[in-house]
C-alpha cells in the first residue's frame, strides 16, 4: 500500500509566508525599515512660486531669486515642509495663469487682496504690511504741487500722471483714481522705467510704494537728483491703515494647504515684516 499525501493546510502556508515577510522586515536595520516605509508615500507635489524683478520685494540676479518678500516666503514654506521652486514670470502672465487655469498649483507673493481677484484665487494671511504710499514727481515741477499731499489734490494740479498698467494701488487709491476725471496714462513698463520717463520729461508724476521708490532712487544718484518723493497723506492714503500684501494662490492649492500656510505664517513671521509698534491693523 502507498501512503496518500494530503495537500498542505492553506492557512498554515499563509501563516508561514507572513512570518517570513515579517522576519525579513525585522532583520533590516532601523534606517532601512524607515526608508522602506517612506518609499511607499507618494512625493509631495512642488508648489510653483511665481515672481518678477521688482526690488526690493523680489529680485532675480543671474537666475538667483532674492528680495525680502521672497525670503519671507522661503522661511514660511521651509517651516511648513512644503516643497517649492521659484520661477520668474511677468505680472500679467501670472494674473492670466490664475484667471485661465482653475487648477494652477502655484502662488505669487506680495499681492493686494481685492474683491475682483478673490473671484479666482485664494489669499493667504498677510506676509507684509506696507509703508504709506508715495508720489514721485520731477523736482522741477514740485512747485506746482504746493501743499497738496493727497491724491485728489495732486490730480487737480494738472500734472501728467503715469501708472503701471494692470496694477492695483490698494482699494483707497484705486477708488480715488476711478473717481478722478484727470487724465492718467498707463504703461506696461516696470516702475524703474516709469522713473526714467519722469526724469526725461515725458511725464510729471507717478505713484509707488515708499519701499520701492526709496530703493530705486538710492540706486541712481541721477534719478535721486531729478526726482522727489512725496509721501501721501489724507483720506486717500488711509493713514494708520497701510495695505497688506499676501500670497496669491491658484485653485490647485487646496484649502487644507492654505490653512497650513496661514498657521505657519503666524508662527514663523510673528510680527509681520513692515509692522511698527502701535500701528493699526490693516483692512484687507
Amino acid at each position: 500500500m502507498h501512503a496518500s499525501l494530503s495537500p498542505p493546510d492553506l492557512s498554515t502556508v499563509a501563516g508561514l509566508a507572513l512570518a517570513a515577510v515579517l522576519w525579513c522586515l525585522l532583520a533590516l536595520p532601523a534606517p532601512a525599515r524607515a526608508e522602506a516605509g517612506q518609499a511607499a508615500e507618494p512625493p509631495k507635489r512642488e508648489l510653483a512660486i511665481l515672481a518678477f524683478h521688482r526690488p526690493p520685494y523680489y529680485t532675480f540676479d543671474q537666475g538667483v531669486a532674492g528680495g525680502f518678500l521672497i525670503d519671507a516666503v522661503r522661511r514660511v514654506l521651509d517651516a511648513a515642509h512644503i516643497p517649492y521652486h521659484i520661477t520668474e514670470m511677468p505680472p500679467k502672465r501670472i494674473m492670466a495663469l490664475f484667471e485661465q487655469d482653475a487648477t494652477a498649483h502655484a502662488c505669487s507673493p506680495g499681492w493686494y487682496r481685492t474683491r475682483e481677484r478673490e473671484q479666482f484665487v485664494r489669499f493667504s494671511a498677510p506676509i507684509y504690511r506696507n509703508q504709506p504710499p508715495a508720489a514721485v514727481l520731477r523736482t522741477d515741477v514740485a512747485h506746482r504741487v504746493g501743499g497738496a499731499r493727497g491724491l485728489t489734490g495732486l490730480l487737480a494740479t494738472g500734472l501728467r500722471m503715469v501708472l503701471r498698467d494692470g496694477f492695483s494701488y490698494g482699494p483707497a487709491l484705486d477708488e480715488a483714481l476711478a473717481r478722478s476725471r484727470a487724465p492718467v496714462y498707463r504703461s506696461t513698463s516696470d516702475n524703474a522705467a516709469l522713473l526714467e520717463m519722469l526724469a526725461s520729461g515725458r511725464y510729471d508724476i507717478t505713484l509707488m510704494e515708499q519701499e520701492e521708490a526709496t530703493e530705486l532712487l538710492r540706486r541712481s544718484p541721477r534719478l535721486l537728483q531729478a526726482l522727489q518723493l512725496v509721501p501721501l497723506t489724507g483720506q486717500d492714503a488711509l493713514p494708520g491703515q497701510p495695505q497688506t500684501r499676501h500670497l496669491m494662490c491658484g485653485g490647485g492649492v487646496d484649502e487644507a494647504t492654505m490653512r497650513h500656510i496661514d498657521d505657519t505664517i503666524a508662527a514663523v513671521l510673528g510680527d509681520m515684516p513692515g509692522d511698527t509698534p502701535g500701528a493699526a491693523p490693516a483692512t484687507p
